[in-house]
């Protein structure tokens, strides 16, 4: 029994995969930048606006979120191989 229905067609999905990867790839790499920062403040013993366990919590946030727009690609490249194997057999 599904809880709720997915309210986006398989060719939406599809197309907003490249727009997926790309945020993912972005929010990584805002992941390393904070986690750098954090890393650089702590070593000079310095506050960069923030204390530095606060850049590692936010570069923890952005790598995970980066991961779930990269599990959200993952799903579009699945469906579009499926739909391309289906139509294959066809």
């Amino acid at each position: 029994m599904r809880l709720r229905k997915c309210s986006m067609k398989r060719e939406e999905i599809i197309a907003a995969g490249g727009a997926h990867c790309d945020g993912g790839f972005v929010l990584w790499s805002l992941g390393l930048t904070f986690a750098a920062l954090g890393a650089i403040s702590d070593a000079m013993n310095v506050t960069l606006g923030i204390e530095p366990i606060s850049w590692l919590l936010l570069a923890i946030v952005s790598c995970l979120s980066a991961i779930a727009s990269w599990i959200a690609w993952a799903l579009a490249v699945h469906l579009d191989a499926v739909e391309a194997k289906s139509r294959k057999q066809e």
